[in-house]
């Protein structure tokens, strides 16, 4: 709008000599078309010129000069031009805080105008929304100015109040909104959903704005509306780290714990995705306290253990495992937790599964490969020197080559590893088939 400001401000140097003319430019009888279309452009160009005195007028807080604006101008003709303005006063004055120029635009415009949009799709009513302007919530509805209509972004006033923290903007907005249908029974008011099926309760929490979330949330917003991506607000709140908004949700009744969305992730796995990278397990261990199930996985067979071991800590290893989640679940290509510590170099991760009790150090996957051999193959002398302490054999064959890693060290030139594995007992040769423990 700055830009629109500058350019105001530049053209509105020729509006005197405009006005002048503009009753004799109108008052000729033209029958040449060509000159009629020359008319009407320089109709438009004045109209143009006027709305860009009305925006410096907005721009200056002059109420009066407003008035005096469509005083002196064909007022239909102005009005016209409104419905298609190059300029948006009623939007710049609905954003800002003066109530007085609203109301003197409000005065002399019909309804409908007060309904235009601007370049995004907004409505005036949309923009005294998201900067929270109440005066000019209250003055926009008493002219009757559509509440239910949509920018391009298929968001409302309300969502964009909603969006944009305004509390006091959005409860305002809910009194008009909560009941609102259509002839066609399509979603509206405050379950009403934008191009990318998020709500004003998801706009909220992605936000971050958790007074305008309880107050959705207590006015009967619905929690299990999923978006585009199958996203419900729980599972959003649970992967932006709000937690109070995850603990809210928590206590409605119905709500279900365990929904996935379109990737089969549900809001445990996001926490325990949050957890790991922030190293900030409160969400996790929330959820957990509702019993959330640990075995459910996404569609590449991960339980959110699994996931957790393919981060970079143990943060959520260790509180998942505290919450009974199986320690010997597996993925789709049969890698258990230890497995994908290994195969992901969590380091912390790897350390903490292997002290448990129980697990598996030598567990194949579908392919018949250990934690070892895999270590043994990212050439990780830490790690592998780890597992060997925890129990791991360095004599079983694994693999399609049916090989020991000391085989696979040789293959690679690793002469480090090579010394590492022969000092803890490598065997250079096999005698016969070591059956795979586990």
């Amino acid at each position: 709008m700055l830009r629109d400001f500058s350019r105001a401000a530049h053209i509105t140097a020729g509006i005197s000599m405009t006005t002048a003319n503009s009753s004799t430019a109108t008052t000729d009888i033209v029958t040449d078309p060509f000159t009629q279309a020359e008319v009407s452009a320089r109709d438009d160009i004045e109209m143009e010129r006027v709305q860009a005195h009305l925006i410096v007028c907005v721009y200056a807080r002059d109420a009066a000069g407003i008035r005096a604006i469509f005083a002196q101008h064909n007022a239909d003709r102005l009005i016209g031009s409104l419905r298609k303005p190059r300029y948006f006063p009623v939007h710049e004055a609905a954003g800002s805080d003066n109530s007085a120029v609203l109301g003197a635009l409000i005065d002399v415009l019909p309804a409908d105008v007060l309904n235009v949009r601007d370049d995004s799709g907004r409505t005036p009513l949309m923009c005294a929304a998201e900067q929270g302007q109440l005066n000019a919530i209250h003055k926009l509805l008493a002219s009757k100015a559509a509440v239910g209509m949509t920018d391009n972004a298929g968001c409302s006033a309300l969502m964009r109040a909603a969006a944009s923290g305004a509390t006091d903007a959005v409860k305002i907005l809910l009194g008009y909104e909560v009941y609102a249908t259509n002839g066609d029974d399509q979603p509206m008011g405050i379950n009403r959903q934008d191009h990318k099926g998020d709500t004003a309760l998801m706009l909220a929490i992605r936000a971050g704005h958790y007074e305008v979330v309880r107050a959705l949330v207590a006015r009967g917003a619905s929690i299990d509306i999923a978006n585009a991506d199958g996203e419900q607000a729980l599972s959003l709140a649970a992967s932006l780290g709000r937690c109070r908004v995850v603990r809210l949700l928590c206590e409605q009744p119905g709500v279900d714990l365990n929904a996935a969305d379109h990737q089969g992730i549900t809001a445990v796995m996001h926490a325990t995705d949050y957890a790991d990278r922030a190293y900030d397990p409160s969400i996790l261990n929330l959820l957990l306290g509702y019993n959330v199930r640990t075995d459910l996985k996404d569609h590449h067979g991960c339980t959110a253990l699994l996931r957790a071991a393919k981060g970079q800590s143990d943060v959520a290893i260790e509180h998942l495992i505290a919450g009974w989640a199986d320690i010997h679940a597996t993925d789709s290509e049969g890698c258990s937790a230890l497995t994908l510590a290994v195969k992901h170099r969590n380091a912390y991760g790897l350390r903490f599964l292997s002290r448990q009790p129980g697990v598996w150090i030598d567990a194949r996957d579908h392919r018949g490969c250990t934690p070892l051999s895999y270590a043994v193959d990212a050439g990780d002398c830490e790690i592998v020197d780890e597992l060997i302490q925890r129990g791991a054999s360095v004599n079983l064959l694994y693999g399609e080559r049916n090989e020991t890693v000391l085989a696979l060290a040789q293959r690679s030139g690793n002469q480090r590893m090579v010394d590492l594995l022969l000092a803890n007992g490598a065997r250079r040769e096999i005698p016969e088939l070591i059956e795979l423990a586990g």
